[in-house]
């Protein structure tokens, strides 16, 4: 089979319309092949498709026929010898949906959580038995499947989901607390794992909490100096909690790189840019140059917000060329216009990367990483120029993350809570953010 391309044809191929395509598709404007329960694009990109949602929960019958049969190699089958007679599972309640979402988990936000593909037998298998030994993993894996299940639930079955997960986060804290005090090469890895919940649990709660915000500031003339500090909080909470996790990582790297969580913390070598991505990073890199100007001109700003400030965007200008460069984008032939594929603007850059498949996603929380308590400072007050470097980061998180149902919205409350702090005589500030993040 040779590399060769096929022949260039005139126009534009004729293909029917998806009318009923999933959501992650009609969102990004290419054609979903409906395949149910995950259609092709989804399956492809490693993102939650809408279909799943149609697929109905696991019943009582379905359950007495798991803890009993099953082929040993499959999710079923793992569930029957975690938890067949004689295993203790403490994390799950009598009484209550606990088994049947420690069914979820494995079944279905396993697969959610895995990319790449490769790596999906470790949510699968191996932290549901690291649950076992460990109790508190096993409370954070229940609180993280609640969550899923409440993302393609309805609204009005999705707030005592989340009820439920709070409470397992909960009953998981005080014995994480005492893990954490003597870290091991047995206790590295179930910690590691935990803290991967805490950050999933931390994105909902706070895209929760944002958003019921947001809805009270909306009509209002004027936002008040409390709502200011919450949406700020709210937003800083989400940077804690992955520099909490890389804490963790940091201290027993040597450990977790030689156990089995290997694989989930392996980074991908960036593909050789192209061109056209060269092209890409310089224009969005031009324009985040310019953002210093706003702060450098405020005589209210001292050096040293300043100074952080202008950090912050030096790690994000550094964040956006690194995941363009690992982006993979689809191929040539695609059904994509070929003028709007040659358009260099800001839209239409976002637009054909958001179409490409960035395998390394925890790349984009580097950016995370990297900032410094001075910054999150200002984030946590609601400064409106943090706000605008937090709304460009909600840029790249949208590319990497959208239509992954863990980061909640996230993208788009970020971007919000810019706006409303900012308010309509700043909001030029933010007009790429606002452009290409639909709320």
């Amino acid at each position: 089979m040779t590399n060769t391309p096929p022949p260039a044809t005139k126009g534009r191929r004729f293909h029917h319309k998806s009318r009923y395509g999933c959501a992650p598709c009609k969102r990004r404007r290419i054609k979903c092949d409906e395949k149910k329960p995950v259609c092709g694009n989804c399956t492809q990109r490693s993102v939650e498709c809408s279909f799943r949602s149609l697929e109905p929960t696991l019943n009582n019958q379905q359950l007495s026929r798991i803890t009993t049969v099953g082929n040993a190699s499959s999710p079923l089958g793992v569930l029957a010898r975690v938890s067949g007679p004689g295993v203790d599972m403490p994390f799950c309640r009598s009484n209550s949906r606990d088994l049947e979402l420690y069914c979820h988990f494995q079944i279905y936000t396993s697969t959610s959580l895995a990319q790449p593909v490769s790596i999906e037998p470790l949510y699968r298998e191996f932290i549901p038995g690291l649950a076992v030994s460990f109790p508190f993993v096993g409370h954070g894996l229940m609180s993280i499947a609640y969550i899923h299940l409440a993302t393609i639930s309805p609204q009005g079955a999705s707030k005592k989901l989340l009820a439920e997960s709070a409470y397992h986060l909960n009953q998981a804290l005080p014995g994480y607390s005492e893990t954490i005090k003597n870290i091991t090469a047995e206790n590295s890895t179930p910690l590691f794992s935990f803290a991967m919940f805490v950050v999933l649990f931390t994105f909902a709660n706070s895209s929760e909490e944002s958003g019921a915000l947001l809805q009270s500031a909306q009509g209002q003339p004027r936002i008040d100096e409390k709502t200011v500090r919450a949406l700020g909080t709210t937003a800083a909470r989400v940077a804690q909690s992955i520099q909490n996790i890389f804490g963790i990582f940091w201290r027993c790297q040597h450990w977790i790189s030689a156990g089995p969580m290997a694989a989930a913390i392996r980074r991908y070598l960036p593909p050789t840019l192209s061109d056209t991505s060269v092209e890409w990073i310089r224009v969005e890199d031009v324009h985040l140059a310019k953002l210093p100007r706003l702060w450098e001109n405020d005589p209210t700003i001292t050096l040293a917000q300043s100074s952080a400030l202008s950090s912050s965007l030096a790690c994000l200008r550094d964040t956006f060329a690194m995941v363009t460069q690992l982006t993979v984008l689809p191929p040539e032939d695609t059904e994509a216009d070929p003028l709007s594929t040659r358009s260099n603007d800001l839209a239409n850059i976002h637009q054909q990367l958001c179409a490409g498949h960035l395998y390394d996603a925890p790349s984009v929380f580097t950016w995370y990483i990297r900032l410094s308590p001075d910054f999150l400072n200002l984030l946590e007050e609601g400064n409106q120029y943090a706000m605008v470097v937090l709304a460009h980061f909600a840029i790249v998180l949208d590319r990497a993350c959208a239509g992954k149902w863990w980061t909640h919205r996230l993208s788009e409350h970020f971007v919000a809570m810019a706006d409303v702090i900012l308010g309509e005589e700043r909001r030029e500030w933010i007009e790429w953010p606002l452009t290409v993040i639909a709320a």
